[in-house]
């Protein structure tokens, strides 16, 4: 059975990424994750791999699928395309009962199958197209659309360690995932967790390729680099998926803010805390995924001016909440007065426990008020006040303040909370651009029709990365008030105010100082109390 006649191929010139595939044998780690932008030809290196295992391996056993049977045509596309660089007499035969491609010459067998059963099927049955089947190599293509207790019953599958008449074989024994960009919520990232360089795997075991479009472009030609370069230029929150392979927004929809969101604009490093004004502070519980976001309204300008937030990854709130007051007071130590909106489901009880998420923030001090709209006392949460608030922060980005500068800026400081140990309550924070990237991309409409009685009422999509971010902010919104367009009158009060507050700041101190003086010179000797008109005790 074992191959020994030497041939000589001639492959198309192979890009850095399928080199690594090719070599993915030759290395320890059993699990891979192979993730780039499409067209990066990451599905070409892959199936020249499998050309490789089938003879240097002989009688190896590969598990080559994807989740849906009508993607399945996809596979037999590149297969085709790529084993017209081998010669005839190295070509498998289709073998019906077993749905796999069989190598005579080599005695090695690929099973190409989809993963995806009957809707009606129970759990069990979820394994049901790789129960029983050994398996040395497992290759899932498009893994993001696969569940991962697929993904955890093909790695049991394993463990082939003989060749098929029984001899004893030392196999390699790989699962490998092949799919374009993931966002960071998805399982893929948290089973391959990715270092600060976004290239490196930080899992033992696990190991991670990233192909980017320029490591395909001599298949591409310069005129569709030019066509990506043009759709996603620096800047744009897709060009790290589209172009550079890296992980990021992956959502396909309408920005809800597409129209007026410029990261060049409303993305500013000198926002900072002003004095005189409170902070509004906006808390999303989510569903283990909370968010917290602070900001300003400088009345006396008509600006917005966001601070900066907090977001949560699979966290409860008794975790989340003490470490977003630690960051509170680290980042705003001088601030007075916070002005705390929440989520108004924070107000009603939750599984039967005998505290609420709003009755957990008032005993951390935080006194955050269940969100209503103040012109109706209708629910923050509420389809058409949402709308309303989402209106009123499109609008400030499309205007200027008083001083001439844009109504509505964004500081680029967001801290992403995670327990990196599970055993552990410990929180590691990470520096993160999704708040910015949820203006600007990853807060999208819901392509669902509009409601019959509100057609012209739209609503945002929800269970998304970044949604929360932005209900926290809406929450801040609506219970304050924020007006669409203040008049004259509101600005000459604002201005009013803000100017005269250093002196009333002043006064106010100054008051304090002298009340503390006179407290600091009282005669506190218990023998010179007085007791009745004109009397001291113990005199004689």
């Amino acid at each position: 059975m074992a191959v020994t006649d030497a041939v000589t191929l001639q492959l198309p010139p192979m890009t850095g990424p399928q080199i690594e595939i090719l070599q993915i044998d030759e290395c320890l780690e059993r699990c891979w994750d192979v993730e780039g932008a499409a067209r990066s030809a990451k599905s070409w290196g892959i199936v020249f791999w499998i050309w490789k295992l089938v003879y240097q391996y002989p009688g190896i056993q590969i598990f080559y699928c994807r989740y849906k049977d009508d993607d399945l045509k996809t596979l037999r596309d590149v297969w085709d395309k790529v084993r017209g660089y081998f010669p005839g007499y190295l070509h498998p035969t289709w073998n019906t009962d077993f749905d796999s491609w069989d190598f005579p010459r080599a005695g090695s067998r690929v099973y190409l199958s989809s993963l995806k059963v009957s809707e009606a099927a129970d759990a069990e049955a979820i394994h049901g197209k790789y129960k029983g089947k050994t398996i040395a190599v497992v290759i899932i293509e498009e893994a993001q659309e696969v569940p991962k207790a697929n993904y955890d019953g093909l790695k049991e599958r394993l463990s082939q360690s003989k060749t098929p008449d029984g001899r004893d074989f030392r196999y390699p024994l790989k699962i490998v995932l092949v799919h374009n960009s993931i966002d960071q919520d998805h399982w893929i990232a948290e089973e391959f967790p990715l270092a600060a360089d976004g290239d490196t795997c930080t899992k033992e075991g696990h190991q991670h390729i990233r192909a980017d479009l320029y490591s395909n472009q001599h298949n591409l030609g310069p005129d569709v680099m030019a066509g990506y370069e043009f759709d996603f230029p620096p800047g744009n929150p897709l060009r790290y998926t589209k172009i550079e392979g890296k992980r990021g927004v992956t959502l396909h929809g309408k920005a809800v803010y597409g129209h007026a969101f410029r990261r060049p604009i409303h993305v500013h490093a000198d926002v900072k805390f002003t004095p005189y004004y409170p902070i509004v502070e906006g808390w999303d519980f989510g569903e283990e995924k909370p968010a917290v976001v602070w900001w300003q309204y400088l009345r006396h300008r008509a600006a917005i001016r966001i601070l900066g937030a907090v977001k949560g990854s699979e966290l409860f709130l008794e975790l989340f909440a003490p470490k977003v007051l630690e960051i509170r007071t680290r980042l705003f130590p001088h601030c007075k007065e916070f002005r705390s909106w929440c989520d108004p489901t924070g107000a009603t009880g939750n599984g039967g426990l005998q505290y609420t998420p709003v009755s957990l923030l008032h005993d951390l001090g935080v006194a955050a008020r269940p969100t209503k709209d103040p012109t109706s006392s209708r629910d923050g949460n509420d389809a058409d006040v949402r709308y309303m608030a989402i209106q009123k922060i499109a609008g400030y980005m499309l205007k200027q303040g008083t001083d001439g500068k844009p109504a509505f800026r964004v500081a680029p400081l967001c801290i992403e909370l995670k327990r990196e140990n599970p055993n552990s309550s410990e929180l590691t924070e990470q520096s993160s651009s999704i708040l910015v990237t949820s203006f600007e991309a990853g807060y999208i409409w819901d392509t669902k029709a509009a409601s019959e009685d509100k057609p012209n009422i739209r609503k945002p999509k929800k269970g998304t990365r970044y949604d929360d971010l932005m209900n926290a902010f809406e929450y801040g919104v609506i219970g304050e008030n924020i007006p669409l367009a203040p008049n004259v009158q509101m600005l000459a009060m604002a201005a009013a105010q803000y100017q005269t507050a250093p002196e009333r700041e002043a006064l106010a101190e100054q008051i304090s100082q002298a009340r503390e003086l006179r407290l600091a010179q009282r005669d506190k000797d218990p023998s010179d109390r007085v007791y009745g008109r004109g009397s001291r005790r113990g005199v004689l």
